[in-house]
């Protein structure tokens, strides 16, 4: 079974870099985000794999702190550098402009907790 989502996240993240590089029509897909974001979600679904099909804690451990440092390069462009609307509103009673700032306030909580995580991975491993 692990092996199996491992060559899915593979595949997808292969398959997902490619659209991002341009080696598919644009026709094909839509890119909402920029061509380097998007190139970003496959590096870290290709990382995800890899670190699946790892069987040393220590391989295991510097890919996932690579991963998580992935994530919170992702989330933090979400946060700083996303065009205004890029978070979709979802609750009708809030502002769109709170509701704004409120996605972006997560999504960089997200990024100091992805990058907690990944500083407590690099401990782990250089211990």
């Amino acid at each position: 079974m692990g092996k199996g989502i491992a060559l899915l996240c593979l595949a997808g993240g292969v398959a997902l870099g490619g659209v991002s590089l341009g080696f598919f029509p644009a026709e094909y897909l839509v890119l909402e985000a920029p061509r380097a974001v998007v190139l970003g979600a496959s590096a870290v679904l290709v990382l995800a794999g890899f670190m699946l099909l790892a069987r040393d804690h220590r391989a295991s451990d510097s890919i996932a702190s690579i991963l998580l440092l992935t994530i919170a390069a992702i989330a933090g462009w979400v946060t700083f550098y996303a065009p205004e609307g890029t978070i979709n509103r979802l609750l009708p009673f809030i502002p769109t402009e709170v509701n704004d700032a409120l996605g972006r306030l997560l999504f960089g909580l997200g990024a100091i907790v992805s990058v907690g995580m990944a500083l407590w991975a690099l401990r782990r491993l250089f211990r």
